[in-house]
C-alpha cells in the first residue's frame, strides 16, 4: 500500500464529471454481486476466491484509471487473466449490459454515460488483445 484509501467523499474529475470514491465502490460492489448471480458470467468468475478483496482491487483499478491517486500496489494484467478465464466477445457483451444497468442504478446520467463509454472502449481493446493472444497460441500450436 502506498497511501491510505481515499475517504468516501474524496472525488476525482473525469472530463468535467465528478466521481467520488464511494460512487466507484458502490458501482463495483453491486456489479460484482450481480456477476456472481448471472448464469453466463458467474462461470468465468469462479476463479475469484475472495470477493471482498476483488471488489477492493477493482474499486482501486477504476479509481486509478480515472486519475485518482494510487493507494494499493497491484500489478494489473487483465489480458492474461481474462484470456485464461475464457473471455470472449459474447461474455463482454453480457458484462457491458450488466455494467450499464449497474451504472444507471447508482449514478447520475452524465456519470453513467461517461463511465459506460470508457468501459466499452476498454472492453474493445481487451477483446482485440485477447484475439491476438488466441492467434499467437494457435500459431504456436500449429508449429508443433
Amino acid at each position: 500500500m502506498t497511501q491510505g484509501k481515499p475517504q468516501d467523499d474524496e472525488a476525482i474529475i473525469v472530463n468535467g464529471i465528478s466521481f467520488s470514491h464511494k460512487d466507484i465502490f458502490d458501482v463495483v460492489d453491486d456489479f460484482y454481486t450481480r456477476i456472481q448471480n448471472d448464469p453466463a458470467l458467474k462461470v468465468p468468475f469462479q476463479s475469484v476466491h475472495d470477493w471482498p478483496e476483488h471488489i477492493e482491487r477493482l474499486t482501486h483499478f477504476w479509481w486509478a484509471r480515472f486519475g485518482g491517486r494510487i493507494y494499493l500496489f497491484n500489478d494489473y494484467n487483465p489480458v492474461a487473466k481474462h484470456f485464461y478465464a475464457g473471455f470472449n466477445r459474447e461474455l463482454l457483451t453480457r458484462w457491458l449490459e450488466i455494467f450499464g444497468e449497474t451504472l444507471a442504478t447508482h449514478l447520475k446520467p452524465d456519470q453513467a454515460k461517461l463511465w459506460k463509454m470508457i468501459a466499452e472502449r476498454m472492453g474493445e481493446s481487451l477483446s482485440i488483445r485477447n484475439d491476438l493472444l488466441k492467434e499467437e497460441f494457435a500459431a504456436l500450436k500449429d508449429k508443433k
